[in-house]
């Protein structure tokens, strides 16, 4: 079974990952824009990438048995756009760039914009069950 959780800011996400580390579940982070008013990231390519991932976690159920998939909403677009302050940019263990990114938590694997939209790729992250700390 698929654990998902969801953060709204940088504080809640430490928080949630230590919790998670602790687990020793394998954990993997769905970095995304903060929602407007009507409730969809202000990242148009989040927005897109959403139902692709989505969709990958649901075909991989079986390689993701007792896995954590955290949504890590990473602020406004003001607080994202051309803010080289962002925590989730300056965070040396995430090195944050890109949105959408889908990184596998304490390994290198990470899928980053257009590439979250490729099923091959995404089944690849999933299935991986090597660990490349």
């Amino acid at each position: 079974m698929v654990h998902s959780h969801r953060t709204k800011n940088y504080d809640e996400f430490m928080a949630l990952m230590k919790t998670l580390e602790e687990s020793k579940q394998k954990t993997f982070v769905v970095f995304t824009g903060t929602p407007n008013e009507s409730g969809e990231s202000w990242c148009s390519d989040c927005v897109i990438a959403d139902p692709v991932i989505k969709k990958q976690i649901e075909h991989n159920e079986e390689h993701l048995k007792d896995t954590n998939i955290v949504y890590a909403q990473v602020g406004t677009r003001e607080e994202w756009k051309n803010n080289n302050d962002n925590p989730f940019k300056l965070d040396k263990k995430i090195r944050l760039q890109f949105l959408p990114t889908l990184l596998r938590w304490g390994t290198l694997h990470k899928l980053q914009v257009e590439e979250c939209l490729k099923p091959d790729l995404l089944n690849m992250i999933f299935e991986d069950t090597e660990d490349d700390s």
